[in-house]
């Protein structure tokens, strides 16, 4: 009996290994399953992208207008046909076959073609395991054709408009099944035919459709060009639903300014792998060197524009911060181009989502940035991004007219240095008076401009005033010479922070050390700080 129970017990085990042994092995080599097709047209290629259930392993044959990609222990789902017609740039249709032994066979017949790069993509978040075939056309890169442009451009100043996302990476996703790739692209080319009308400006969009372009290639048309400007498009989202405000954002090379821009930079980041980036592709040593050297100074110019940016965006939408915000993007690693990511809106907010998707509102932004830029660009301080709303309030007739040539006969007067972001407003607000005062002691008109420097007479002795006026003098003897002592530069310094650390002014830090604000700031450079 002993005996009997001993077999049988060797029997099952022996079953049971044998079974277990066939689910390791059907497991290990079971059928892949093609699950989609999908393609993305850009300027210079057109990618293919099959999503595969599981990593796989395909052989690549490729001969005259032909690329074969053979899978092995591999099925079609049912939703593909047996013949797919693209003709699209580089490609004419896709053939799929069933062949012996449980395998499939895809021809993708090619057309007018420079070469053709097969890789795979893991799995990654929502992106199933992909294979992607990259069909690059007889034209040049996107780079190439940028520099190519250089001699008719070279009158202008460019303005490089970087639409994020794209392609296989969609952004994020409104309530409403809207991409945030497709709202940034048609805010982008709104932004793109306000500059465009301005004289002696010229804008260049990264993308024009919907398709992916990797943050090395974003940057090189960029450097290309030789930009003076480098605005990256970007609609926000947040789980909650409430968060609402248009932000603007600067590198920074040490840390994030608070915890959800340093969230908001790790997700922007990923792009590239969700757009399908090839492996290495985005690595690049070389440039940490140059990054190292430049970006100091880059950064000042980047927040000097983000600041600028701001007061445009405020006249149009609510600011979600009252101040630019700074993290580690990837995409506004420029060594020497100032470079900032705006984030519009919230698309995951309803009332947002609409005013993004308005034509009404994207002009608006569009026209907020573009005199972003030229005020920045031509070192100008605009009357107001809303000249009309001036005009309404500030209307001068003939009465106010008389009355502040009267009232010029009572008041003396002291000058006033316009600083950036000044307004007659602004101005008028803080002296303590009237634009149609200001106006007629300056023979000024609304629609004139005030230059950074220009200097204008304000009334001196309006209550209020007084306050101003000894601001005035205490200038004046602050201009002594102060104790001073020698600091060197550290990695991630830039001018707005050293001056907040030591609280005084940019002007008055660039002043202690005979420089301007676009001085070069260059890492273990000696200055002086009080």
């Amino acid at each position: 009996m002993m005996n009997k129970a001993k077999k049988l017990l060797k029997k099952i085990i022996y079953c049971l290994t044998i079974t277990v042994l066939a689910l390791i092995y059907s497991n290990c080599y079971a059928s892949v399953e093609i699950s989609n097709v999908r393609y993305w047209t850009a300027p210079d290629h057109t990618r293919i992208v099959l999503d595969v259930d599981k990593e796989t392993v395909c052989d690549v044959k490729e001969s005259e207008n032909l690329l074969v990609l053979n899978f092995k222990d591999a099925s079609l789902n049912k939703s593909i046909p047996s013949e797919i017609i693209l003709n699209k740039p580089g490609i004419k249709k896709l053939v799929f076959y069933h062949i012996d032994k449980g395998g499939v066979k895809i021809e993708l017949i090619l057309d007018k073609y420079r070469k053709a790069e097969v890789f795979k993509l893991k799995k990654f978040q929502d992106r199933p395991d992909r294979v992607v075939v990259d069909i690059f056309l007889q034209v040049a890169p996107v780079e190439e054709i940028a520099e190519e442009q250089m001699p008719m451009l070279k009158q202008k100043k460019i303005i490089v408009i970087d639409p994020g996302h794209g392609g296989d990476d969609p952004g994020a996703v409104a309530r409403k099944g809207v991409y945030e790739k497709n709202i940034v692209l048609s805010i982008s080319r709104e932004i793109k035919k306000e500059i465009n009308k301005m004289p002696g400006y010229r804008a260049v969009l990264t993308r024009e459709g919907d398709y992916y372009v990797s943050f090395n290639k974003r940057l090189k048309i960029a450097k290309n060009l030789d930009a003076s400007l480098f605005i990256s498009v970007h609609a926000d989202a947040a789980r909650n639903r409430k968060a609402k405000g248009s932000s603007v954002y600067c590198l920074s090379t040490s840390g994030a300014s608070n915890e959800a821009a340093k969230l908001l930079a790790n997700n922007e980041n990923l792009s590239d792998i969700i757009g399908g980036v090839p492996n290495g592709e985005g690595k690049n040593e070389s440039g940490l060197i140059i990054l190292n050297m430049f970006q100091t100074n880059t950064i000042n110019l980047s927040r000097t524009y983000a600041d600028t940016l701001m007061n445009h965006l405020n006249s149009i939408n609510s600011l979600k911060y009252k101040s630019v915000q700074e993290a580690p993007f990837n995409v506004l690693k420029l060594p020497d181009i100032p470079a900032v990511l705006i984030e519009t809106a919230y698309i995951s907010n309803p009332q947002e989502e609409n005013l993004l998707r308005s034509r009404n509102f994207q002009k608006k932004l569009a026209v907020a940035v573009a005199s972003s830029v030229k005020e920045y660009l031509s070192g100008t301080a605009s009357i107001s991004p809303s000249n009309d709303a001036l005009k309404n309030n500030y209307e001068i007739n003939d009465a106010v007219e008389k009355q502040a040539v009267r009232k010029n006969k009572e008041i003396t007067t002291i000058y006033y240095e316009i600083k950036r972001g000044d307004t007659l407003h602004s101005v008028a607000q803080h002296c303590n008076t009237k634009v149609a005062v200001l106006l007629k002691l300056n023979n000024l008109k609304l629609k004139d401009q005030l230059f950074v420097g220009r200097k204008i007479l304000v009334p001196a002795n309006k209550t209020g005033d007084n306050e101003f006026a000894a601001s005035s003098q205490k200038n004046k003897y602050s201009n002594r010479k102060k104790p001073s002592r020698i600091y060197k530069v550290q990695k991630g310094d830039t001018i707005f922070s050293l001056a907040k650390q030591n609280s005084i002014t940019v002007q008055e830090l660039c002043k202690l050390n005979n420089m301007k604000s676009s001085s070069p700031l260059l890492y273990g450079q000696k200055i002086k700080l009080p």
